[in-house]
């Protein structure tokens, strides 16, 4: 039947065109919908397919001291090798572990264990790869085993600024100290790199690259002299152990600038290997960070409030019958001493507590009571010498402290006079002195002498007056010559030196209960603040000495210290004698 054949061949190759013609027409919508209706889309999914984004680490910045106008690195960045795995290309982890624990110095079944991990594709090994170890590493040939550059921070003096410095974490973060509260300024801004890639993701040059340059962050060169740091540091470490003290501070401060010169703690910690450090307290700046009852050092600013005020004059007297009772409470002297008839300066020179609270009611409107009048009068000394207040120094964790309000009870304020039940920090207590040194300023400390830019350019960090009329210059002078009084005649004498006007004043500081419930029975904090000479101070010092384990007040664990930093600075700063 050749028809019927013939027909059934068309049908099959009508078939046939028909099957063509509609893939030939999907085909051209395919093009019509991607070139056409859908163009952006499909462009925008070529694109992220055949380019990436890559960031461009920041260098961050360095932290310098500055002698005769040399800088030191004390924190600089040092470019070593991390080391991870992949291990899905790790064919023998017992092998390789073999072979690499003796370079990386990790023990061979930890290394085994992680080795084995075929569901993570990145295993980091080990941070902090020299150049030695990373030779012999890709001597070994092993697949699967990465090394890429990393900056790391390194700290050239190890232990001696380190809670004033903190650290640089393994995120490259900084924490505690300058390294935490300027984190952002020094870490910089990382860039980003848009390129077009290959077939294996590697960037290629092309004019549809987009870059954004990474900002390095800024470098710093602090206040701090070397010397001094170093002075302190050893003068510190040995008051706190020749005392078996829990820990002690010092702090060496320019009166008339508020530059820190030296800030140190013990014990301490090194922030090259700060991830070894069990007791994280150890990382905080106890200078700022740590509130305490400063004791009987508080009483030159009750003394100050007094004279300022034209309520009392040093000759001014009262009879010092050893005790004094307020609210049915009743306040001794130390060791519960009785002088008989007293003047203002006496107060000092013999640190009474009972001359500090006949101060309090002198402010007042009766001689003879405490008074609300008394009371706020004082308060607004207090906030005038600073406390209460951040003191704004580039450390992190700064509290305000905490000074009762005048309408609390009358005890309360007559234990402030003489530094009871009142919460400061040796920050706060070093720059209310320091307004008594310098003739009545209130100057914010800092540690930051100057800020080096982008264009290496040192910009310098000015020093910044918070209160210029604390107290006046005669005021100041006069309570500095009481204070000259307690280094000749009283608390202070281990300080004396022989041609040199030198004025202190000691603390010996009950420790309140956590519970708020009273004071410990064998714990107080011994304090002492002084400055030099007094005709014309170069320097005042702050050194606090906590929970010693010895008997005695701060006459004995906090002076020699002061004296020890105190004579080395007269000879350091060249001062020739006054007398």
């Amino acid at each position: 039947m050749p028809y019927l054949d013939n027909l059934k061949f068309n049908w099959r190759i009508n078939t046939i065109f028909v099957v063509m013609a509609i893939f030939l027409l999907a085909i051209i919508y395919r093009l019509i919908d991607i070139q056409v209706i859908n163009s952006q889309k499909y462009l925008a999914l070529a694109n992220s397919q055949q380019s990436r984004k890559f960031e461009i680490p920041a260098k961050r910045g360095e932290i310098f001291l500055e002698d005769n106008g040399q800088l030191y690195p004390i924190a600089l960045n040092q470019s070593l090798k991390l080391l991870y795995a992949d291990p899905k290309f790790i064919k023998d982890p017992t092998d390789v572990s073999k072979k690499l624990s003796p370079i990386i110095g990790i023990d061979e079944a930890k290394l085994t264990e992680a080795l084995s991990n075929k569901n993570s594709r990145y295993v980091e090994l080990k941070q902090k790869i020299s150049k030695e170890d990373a030779t012999r590493i890709n001597a070994l040939k092993i697949a699967g085993l990465v090394l890429r550059d990393k900056d790391y921070r390194y700290y050239t003096e190890g232990n001696l600024y380190s809670q004033v410095l903190g650290y640089v974490n393994n995120d490259g973060i900084g924490q505690y100290g300058i390294e935490g509260y300027l984190d952002s300024e020094l870490a910089g801004t990382p860039g980003l790199l848009r390129a077009v890639t290959d077939s294996l993701g590697i960037p290629i040059n092309s004019q549809d690259n987009t870059l954004l340059e990474a900002r390095d962050g800024k470098s710093y060169i602090l206040t701090i002299d070397r010397t001094v740091q170093s002075l302190a540091d050893k003068a510190i470490v040995k008051a706190v152990q020749n005392n078996r003290a829990q820990s002690g501070s010092m702090i060496v401060m320019d009166p008339k600038t508020g530059e820190i010169i030296a800030m140190a703690n013990y014990p301490n910690f090194d922030p090259n290997n700060y991830f070894e450090v069990k007791d994280y307290t150890l990382f905080k700046n106890s200078t700022i960070t740590n509130l305490y009852e400063p004791g009987s050092g508080f009483k030159i600013f009750t003394m100050s409030a007094g004279l300022d005020s034209g309520k009392i004059k040093p000759e001014t007297t009262y009879n010092d019958t050893g005790s004094v009772t307020v609210s049915g409470k009743t306040i001794n002297n130390a060791e519960n001493k009785k002088y008989g008839i007293q003047t203002m300066t006496d107060v000092i020179q013999k640190s009474l507590n009972t001359g500090a609270v006949f101060i309090l009611q002198a402010l007042g409107t009766d001689p003879n009571k405490i008074t609300l009048a008394g009371k706020e009068l004082l308060y607004e000394y207090i906030k005038k010498f600073g406390f209460g207040i951040k003191s704004g120094i580039e450390q992190p964790g700064e509290p305000d402290g905490f000074v009762k309000a005048p309408k609390t009870y009358d005890i309360d304020y007559a234990n402030m006079t003489f530094g009871q039940g009142i919460s400061i920090t040796s920050i706060q207590m070093i720059i209310g002195a320091a307004a008594i040194a310098n003739g009545g300023k209130l100057y914010q400390p800092h540690l930051v002498k100057k800020i080096v830019d982008k264009d290496k350019v040192a910009v310098l960090n000015k020093p910044k007056v918070i209160r210029d009329n604390v107290i006046s210059p005669q005021t100041a002078a006069t309570v500095a010559s009481m204070m000259v009084r307690v280094v000749e005649h009283g608390s202070g004498y281990l300080t004396k030196t022989k041609g040199y006007n030198i004025a202190g004043k000691t603390g010996t500081a009950q420790v309140p209960k956590a519970n708020g419930q009273g004071y410990e029975e064998d714990k107080n904090i011994g304090s002492f603040v002084g400055f030099a000479p007094v005709e014309d101070p170069k320097f005042i010092i702050l050194v606090r000495v906590d929970y010693p384990k010895v008997q005695g007040f701060a006459e004995k664990t906090a002076v020699p210290a002061f004296a020890e930093v105190a004579r080395e600075l007269l000879k350091y700063y060249q001062i020739p004698p006054s007398n």
